[in-house]
């Protein structure tokens, strides 16, 4: 769908390709004076998209959101559930204002603004089937942080730093210790290895989950059976 396409999607002001990522960074300056942030280029921009709940771990990131804002970073959350996490996140926007902004709210245009100019896009899920937004923050060049359960391990390639692979990042096991530690990890490759950061995004982009390649996928696998 045009919708979910970087270079036609009409719900953002600014298109972009993976091999020209200008139009994303104008999308991430806009969205940063949107929602009241400090507007700048430097500063890793993390997205949130979701359902507030604990299925989708954010009893951990609010464990682990006193030790995120220390860094120099902005995050920019949307979506309502829980009224303790809900709570959380508005006490946590307003003591830190240039750092978080939680929108309450659903709202189709800025979750699109979302996935499209953020740098990190955050899913700890505790469980999570198939999971849709992280394919879709990768599609836009946003490289999701997620715990490594079934579909979020099925389709985020984990960062390997020997190879300088991945389109995402990701830990195995649900507490804020791992969350804190693959967030480092990230903030490390986004400040100190842009080149490295440029080509998982480039390889983000790159993937292709649409029915055509996975139902290829399946039948390769059962000629090969067959065979």
């Amino acid at each position: 769908a045009d919708l979910y396409n970087p270079q036609t999607d009409s719900l953002l002001d600014y298109h972009f390709n993976q091999d020209d990522l200008s139009g994303k960074a104008q999308n991430k300056a806009k969205l940063q004076e949107r929602v009241g942030l400090p507007v700048r280029a430097d500063v890793p921009l993390v997205g949130i998209v979701s359902r507030l709940t604990r299925q989708k771990g954010f009893d951990v990131v609010v464990d682990s959101l006193h030790h995120i804002l220390q860094e120099d970073v902005q995050i920019v959350l949307l979506g309502t559930g829980d009224p303790a996490f809900e709570g959380a996140f508005s006490w946590f926007a307003q003591i830190y204002p240039d750092k978080l902004s939680a929108n309450i709210t659903f709202d189709v245009k800025l979750a699109q603004e979302i996935y499209a100019a953020c740098d990190l896009f955050l899913m700890p899920s505790r469980f999570e089937p198939c999971g849709l937004s992280q394919m879709m923050a990768m599609r836009y060049g946003t490289l999701p942080l997620v715990h490594e359960v079934g579909g979020l391990r099925d389709t985020v390639r984990a960062f390997n730093p020997i190879e300088g692979s991945g389109t995402g990042f990701s830990f195995d096991n649900l507490s804020p210790y791992w969350l804190n530690w693959t967030f480092q990890t990230a903030l490390d490759l986004y400040r100190n290895h842009p080149d490295v950061w440029r080509n998982l995004q480039k390889q983000a982009m790159e993937c292709d989950f649409s029915w055509d390649t996975a139902c290829k996928s399946y039948l390769d696998l059962y000629h090969s059976l067959v065979n």
